[in-house]
C-alpha cells in the first residue's frame, strides 16, 4: 500500500484511458447498441399506451414494470461492461469473461449501493440532529424559514455554520466515494464476484491516501467542469454561426458537443477508479497497460 499523489493518479488514469480506448469504444458503444434494442423491444409500445389510456391504472403499472424491468437489465449490461474494461486492461490479451463480468458487475453495483444508502442516512441523521439543536436554540420549527432569514432573526454566525455543514457534507461524500474507488478495480484484477472483497480491499488500500483522493476528486471535478464549459462554448458558437440557428444546426452541434465532451468525459470515468488503483498499489496488478 503506497501513498497517492495527485500527479500519479492522473498519470496513471491517462495511461489506462490511452492504452484502452479502442476497448472503451468498443464495449460501451456495444452496450448503447443493445441498450437502444432493448429499449425498443421493451418499452417501444409502453408510452403509446399510456398516452392513449392516461387515465387507466393497470397501464400505467405495466409501464412501470416494463420500465423497472429495462433498468435492470440496463445496470447489468454497463456495470458488466465496465468490469470486462477493467479487466481487460489489466490483462491485456485475455479473453473476456462474460460469466463473470455480468455477475461481478451488478454485485459491485448492489455493494455501492448499500455504502451510499448507509451514507445518506448517517447525513440525514446528522441534518436532524443539526435542525433538532439549532431549530431549538433559534425557537423552533419555523427558524431557518425564509421570513426568518430576511426579517433577521437568524444570525449569520447561524447561516456561517449551515454553510459550514453542508460543505462537510460533500466532502464526507467524497471521502466515502474515495475509501471505496477501487473496489471495483480489485474485483477485476482478482477476478471475484464478492463486492464485500473489493470493497474491504479499497477500504485498507486508500487507508494512508484517504484526503490526497478527495483533493483529486475536487481537482478532477473542476478541470472537468472547465473543460465542459469551454468545448459548450467553441461548439456552439462555431456551429450557431455557420447554420444561422436553424434546427439542423442545433442539433448538429448537440451531437458534436455530446462527441467532444460527454464521451471522452465517460471514458476518464472508467479509468479513474483503476488510475488510482495503480497509484496506490502498483504491484497489485503489474501487467496493467502493458
Amino acid at each position: 500500500m503506497n501513498k497517492m499523489s495527485i500527479g500519479a493518479a492522473f498519470s496513471e488514469t491517462f495511461a489506462f484511458l490511452k492504452a484502452n480506448w479502442v476497448q472503451m469504444l468498443i464495449w460501451f458503444g456495444g452496450a448503447l447498441l443493445l441498450l437502444g434494442l432493448l429499449g425498443y423491444l421493451l418499452l417501444g409500445s409502453t408510452f403509446s399506451a399510456m398516452a392513449m389510456s392516461p387515465g387507466d391504472p393497470s397501464v400505467a403499472m405495466g409501464a412501470f414494470g416494463k420500465i423497472g424491468l429495462f433498468s435492470l437489465l440496463a445496470a447489468v449490461i454497463l456495470y458488466g461492461v465496465c468490469m470486462l474494461i477493467w479487466r481487460g486492461g489489466m490483462y491485456p490479451g485475455e479473453a473476456p469473461n462474460f460469466g463473470w463480468a455480468f455477475q461481478a458487475g451488478p454485485a459491485f453495483a448492489l455493494g455501492m449501493m448499500v455504502v451510499m444508502i448507509a451514507a445518506y442516512i448517517l447525513i440525514f441523521i446528522v441534518m436532524l440532529i443539526f435542525g433538532l439543536v439549532f431549530g431549538a436554540a433559534l425557537g423552533g420549527a419555523g427558524a431557518f424559514s425564509p421570513g426568518a432569514l430576511e426579517s433577521g432573526a437568524v444570525g449569520g454566525g447561524a447561516i456561517f455554520v449551515g454553510v459550514i455543514l453542508y460543505i462537510a457534507l460533500i466532502l464526507f461524500l467524497l471521502w466515502v466515494q474515495g475509501r471505496f474507488i477501487v473496489a471495483g478495480p480489485v474485483m477485476a484484477d482478482r477476478l471475484t464476484r464478492n463486492p464485500i472483497t473489493g470493497l474491504s480491499e479499497s477500504w485498507r488500500l486508500t487507508q494512508a491516501s484517504q484526503w490526497t483522493i478527495v483533493g483529486f476528486y475536487v481537482v478532477f471535478a473542476i478541470l472537468v467542469f472547465v473543460y465542459a464549459i469551454v468545448v459548450g462554448m467553441v461548439v456552439g458558437g462555431i456551429f450557431g454561426s455557420l447554420a444561422g440557428g436553424s434546427m439542423a444546426g442545433a442539433m448538429i452541434s448537440l451531437i458534436i458537443s455530446a462527441a467532444l465532451i460527454y464521451l471522452p468525459l465517460i471514458m476518464v470515468s472508467f479509468s479513474v477508479p483503476v488510475g488510482v488503483y495503480r497509484a496506490i498499489a502498483p504491484k497489485a496488478s503489474a501487467d496493467v497497460f502493458a
